[in-house]
């Protein structure tokens, strides 16, 4: 069996790509998916400690490894640089991102691949979250902001870096929603849905989170600072407390009130059956 891999991408650090990846597996086991049959991994990471994201796999028993083999540790991309003397052809660590994907993904049914920072974090030394989906196969689901023209514009420069290596944006997750107001849940959903139709009809809203007082200690895990060195050990994510089981709770009701993830699934599984179709697509506008 090959595992089904969904890059989990966003336009800066902190949009909320860990709180979606645990949303979303924390959704796909309401659904019916068994532990054993997911994996969660952040093969390039800023961070070396631990995420609820991290600690709920441990607790439910899904396989995960919350810090990869690559750490944009502090200085690491001018040692880079002053060790290769140019442009990495080799796809080195790239690779060993792709290699780490595909044996936690061995056995599993959907792996979810978190990714770092905005999408060009990396593509210094050749590793950036789009180079990561081109090696895994890996079609992507876009983290947007709240608001409307700020939340697609931010929207549509994030996806043209994926689309210009033709990886597939399948859609996106739009999070931290304002419940009332003029940039209102309901007013930002109609008119970004009604962008994505006739603009990129290929592409969807999965869904709108709103913003939610219980989730606030998920900012600490998303705006985790840089490491200063990859640890040589790689530690455990540790238990859940009582708080990051109330975050969950509440993530896993809001997924179920406002996300589709049904169509999400079926959207990963059928641009991976495709990957030869993968092509970048330019958005029609209307006469």
């Amino acid at each position: 069996m090959v595992a089904l891999k969904l890059m989990v991408a966003g336009d800066k650090s902190s949009a909320g790509k860990s709180t979606v990846s645990l949303g979303l597996l924390a959704a796909l086991l309401e659904a019916g998916f068994q532990p054993s049959e997911l994996a969660y991994i952040k093969p390039a990471t800023q961070c070396v400690s631990s995420t609820l994201t991290a600690r709920f796999c441990e607790d439910r028993g899904i396989a995960y490894e919350h810090i990869g083999p690559v750490v944009f540790y502090r200085g690491y991309t001018r040692e880079m640089i002053d060790k290769q003397k140019g442009p990495d052809t080799s796809g080195a660590l790239v690779n060993e991102c792709a290699e780490a994907v595909a044996r936690i993904s061995e056995g599993k049914r959907l792996t979810v691949i978190d990714g770092v920072g905005y999408p060009s974090v990396g593509s210094i030394v050749t590793c950036s979250s789009a180079d990561i989906a081109v090696a895994c196969v890996a079609p992507v689901l876009l983290v947007g902001k709240s608001g409307v023209g700020d939340a697609v514009d931010s929207f549509n420069l994030c996806a043209r870096y994926f689309e210009a290596q033709r990886v597939p944006v399948l859609g996106g997750i739009f999070n931290k929603l304002s419940p009332t107001g003029f940039y209102s849940l309901e007013k930002c959903r109609d008119y970004v849905s009604k962008y994505m139709r006739w603009a990129r009809p290929r592409q969807k809203v999965y869904g709108m989170l709103p913003s939610h007082d219980a989730l606030g200690a998920l900012g600490a895990d998303e705006a985790c600072g840089f490491a200063f060195s990859r640890p040589e050990k790689l530690p455990s994510a540790g238990p859940m407390t009582e708080q990051d089981r109330k975050a969950v709770q509440v993530l896993a009701e809001l997924f179920s009130e406002h996300v589709n993830v049904k169509q999400l699934v079926s959207d990963v599984e059928q641009a991976s059956a495709r990957p030869s179709d993968w092509v970048t697509e330019l958005p029609q506008f209307p006469q």
